[in-house]
């Protein structure tokens, strides 16, 4: 982390919020001077601390650590009503990139939408296996051509690896 940018990080997003230095310490569960050396760049937080500190904060864990100030995230559900309006004007593929780039926990992400959605998710195991199994039959066929044949040798041990491990 770059202290004096970590710093304007964080004395922005605490002013902006419109609180004051005690409390942003009570929140994170550190003394006011721990905090206060946060700030004027004298120290930086413990990675433990973090998640905490980006909370109470409203900023992302990522703009922490690069100490970079991005535009505050919005309320819940001033959030979700622009993207439903959104959503009826930008083309789905856009919307995946944007989702893609944009979100910082992928796995989270796709765990989330997994939990809501009755799509039973071992299909996926299945269309990597199928795939996997598809790639080998090109190979096989001579439609794939390989300049090396340790690379030939390495596609083909991946592609039974890939299959190995989601069959079980």
């Amino acid at each position: 982390m770059d202290n004096d940018m970590l710093q304007d990080v964080l004395r922005k997003a605490r002013t902006e919020l419109g609180l004051k230095q005690n409390e942003v310490a009570e929140m994170v569960g550190v003394t006011q001077q721990t905090y206060l050396k946060w700030e004027n760049g004298k120290s930086e937080p413990k990675i433990s601390q973090a998640g905490k500190l980006a909370s109470a904060l409203k900023v992302s864990e990522k703009e922490l650590c690069q100490g970079e100030f991005h535009k505050q995230k919005m309320d819940t559900l001033e959030f979700i009503r622009k993207v439903e309006t959104l959503l009826q004007h930008v083309p789905q593929s856009e919307f995946l990139i944007g989702i893609q780039e944009y979100i910082h926990d992928e796995e989270g992400f796709i765990d989330f939408l997994r939990n809501a959605s009755d799509y039973p998710f071992e299909l996926f195991n299945i269309e990597k296996i199928d795939n996997a199994r598809y790639m080998l039959e090109m190979v096989e066929s001579g439609a794939f051509k390989f300049e090396d044949p340790r690379t030939k040798e390495m596609f083909i041990e991946q592609q039974q690896k890939i299959i190995a491990e989601k069959s079980k």
